[in-house]
């Protein structure tokens, strides 16, 4: 048997291109071994049941087989409802599903550590390109089946020493940060200014006690009144994953009507970064994914 790499959408109910014999792996009917089967084994056979599509696909990592995430309803899907062993004697051996290792929760958000190097598939032909090497980047796939870079956690929470570079500025600078859970995909974006009233000495102290206090010192500015400026952002779901093509028609920040918003009026420390994910405003969103987009 051979699996065609890549081609697996889902958990338990896939799309109806995802490659069986990754199916078959994936739910722990079988797995691949380097040596043949066995001679008293005549064939494998699989029964299917073709289902409705989904409004998205859930990836998972079991038995060291990954599926894929898929975000729109396509074609159809399918569960493997049995598998069984044809033996050449006559009879039948049933096989039962093994989940050996299971990961609800593949967190992208994580430090990369180091650039690796690779040969070309080409190298293997010419002994002059065997010389050359390409830098490996990572690429995950979001629900819409779109390459998105993987972002490590130190870019994404206004970590480092160029604070231009920081989430809050690119922000304001005009980009849209896309999030991606495994089946939604949620929008941070900046929406405008507001002022804030109170003393001096209380601003100062908040700022001390913030953990994002550069985000003030580079956007916020104290008037003559004792009041402060400070940047506001807006948390919301999209409403159904748009292909990025089509969101850039659209504009982004994707108009109001395509988003449900949870939080407006948001100071940026009220954005959180953990390992997995972002809290909102005291609120957990784990996350698998993020893109930033630029309307330009």
């Amino acid at each position: 048997m051979q699996v065609r790499g890549g081609q697996l959408w889902g958990t338990d109910v896939y799309t109806y291109d995802s490659d069986l014999v990754a199916v078959l792996m994936h739910t722990g009917y079988c797995r691949l071994t380097p040596s043949p089967p066995p001679s008293a084994i005549q064939e494998l056979r699989v029964t299917i049941r073709i289902l409705p599509p989904l409004e998205s696909y859930i990836p998972t990592l079991r038995n060291n087989v990954r599926s894929r995430a898929w975000g729109a309803a396509i074609g159809c899907s399918y569960c493997v409802e049995k598998c069984c062993i044809l033996k050449k004697g006559g009879g039948t051996i049933d096989l039962e599903p093994c989940i050996t290792h299971t990961s609800t929760v593949e967190p992208t958000l994580a430090p990369v550590a180091v650039e690796r190097t690779m040969t070309t598939r080409a190298a293997a032909s010419n002994a002059l390109r065997q010389q050359r090497f390409v830098r490996e980047v990572t690429i995950q796939y979001n629900l819409c089946n779109e390459p998105w870079i993987k972002y490590s956690l130190s870019i994404v929470a206004d970590k480092g020493l160029k604070k231009a570079l920081y989430t809050s500025a690119r922000l304001k600078k005009g980009e849209v940060l896309y999030l991606e859970t495994h089946s939604c995909r949620y929008e941070l974006c900046f929406t405008g200014e507001k002022v804030v009233k109170g003393t001096l000495q209380q601003h100062e102290s908040e700022l001390e006690k913030s953990q994002n206090h550069h985000t003030h010192s580079l956007n916020g500015e104290r008037t003559e009144s004792d009041s402060m400026v400070v940047d506001v952002f807006r948390w919301s779901r999209c409403k159904k994953p748009l292909p990025q093509k089509v969101m850039l028609s659209i504009g982004i920040p994707l108009p109001l009507e395509y988003v449900e918003v949870l939080e407006d009026n948001l100071d940026w420390e009220d954005v959180q970064w953990s390992q997995t994910g972002v809290w909102i405003a005291g609120k957990e969103c784990p996350l698998t994914r993020v893109h930033f987009l630029s309307p330009n």
